[in-house]
């Protein structure tokens, strides 16, 4: 499937403007993570975009979530195995069984930071700073729903220091900033 497919069956199953935009900053962290690993661009970009595609169905059923994701995935006709092992992965921790699907878990956690990070900038997500995220990271009352410990296990999980990890972060958000008014 690509992208604009992509984006398009995003949009037939998100009913939240919020979902949505959750959805494509993770995309371009898995895209940034990508370049970094030197993997496949495309295919974790999908995954990053496809993560929480049920997640306004599948809120208050976390064992389900993820699952109702693949599902739609496969009733279109979608046979990326591995990505739709890392949508499962970012819930489910026993399919965190490779690179993408262990780095999904913290493009999720430092997507929703930055977000919160772009949105009470001026600039938004340009010239964003690593060190001013860091210190976001720390304040926990700022972004409370954001799941810090998927940011701060990243050098033991898939091998990126943490400010190297949000440098990548970054740049990604940066990339898709301009779908997400956040350029």
């Amino acid at each position: 499937m690509d992208r604009t497919l992509a984006r398009g069956f995003v949009a037939d199953h998100v009913q939240k403007d919020i979902t949505e935009r959750h959805l494509i900053s993770v995309e371009g962290v898995m895209r940034a993570l990508a370049r970094y690993f030197d993997e496949d661009v495309e295919r974790w970009g999908l995954a990053g975009l496809f993560h929480d595609l049920d997640q306004d169905e599948t809120h208050d059923d976390l064992e389900h979530h993820g699952r109702q994701s693949v599902e739609w995935l496969r009733e279109a006709g979608f046979e990326d195995e591995e990505v739709m092992n890392a949508v499962l992965a970012h819930m489910h921790e026993r399919y965190r069984t490779d690179l993408m699907s262990r780095s999904i878990v913290h493009a999720d956690g430092v997507a929703g930071l930055l977000v919160a990070c772009a949105l009470v900038r001026p600039d938004k997500a340009a010239g964003m700073k690593v060190s001013s995220v860091k210190k976001k990271l720390k304040e926990k009352s700022f972004a409370p729903g954001v799941e810090r410990d998927k940011i701060r296990d990243v050098e033991g999980s898939i091998g990126i220091p943490m400010d190297e990890f949000i440098a990548v972060s970054i740049t990604g958000l940066q990339e898709v900033a301009p779908d997400i008014g956040l350029a």
